[in-house]
């Protein structure tokens, strides 16, 4: 059994992340998302996520092809998860390069051999997150 794990904040859930969810899946037979902390998300946005955590993680496992979701760590470079979640690929959002790179530097220095893959732009990134909240004024 393949198991594919993808990174996110999804806050404001919308297609794209859907899309997302879908291209992920499509990579492997198991699906497990890492939702990042509030923590985290201030520290790389500068601003708190409009749901928190718990909101966000509980939006995720309910999703039907989600078929594990858990709160990622609370420090930045930290993936203590990968010895339990056993990843086979790591799909990452087209828009989290400096994740790929943070992913990349740990797989190497760990020696995980998980592949990393990027997930198509939806509509062009037109449903970016970033974007719905600044044209709804979030």
């Amino acid at each position: 059994m393949k198991t594919v794990l993808l990174f996110g904040t999804f806050d404001f859930l919308h297609s794209g992340h859907l899309h997302a969810f879908q291209e992920a899946k499509a990579l492997g037979d198991r699906l497990v998302v890492s939702i990042a902390r509030d923590k985290i998300v201030e520290q790389i946005k500068g601003k708190a996520p409009i749901h928190d955590e718990a909101e966000r993680l509980g939006l995720v496992q309910h999703i039907e092809i989600v078929d594990d979701a858990f709160l990622g760590d609370e420090e930045l470079g930290v993936y203590s998860f990968f010895s339990d979640v056993k990843p086979d690929v790591i799909a990452l959002g087209y828009d989290q390069q400096e994740l790929k790179q943070d992913i990349e530097r740990f797989l190497e220095e760990s020696g995980n051999k998980a592949t990393l893959v990027t997930i198509s732009a939806y509509k062009d990134g037109a449903t970016k997150s970033s974007g719905i909240k600044n044209e709804l004024g979030l």
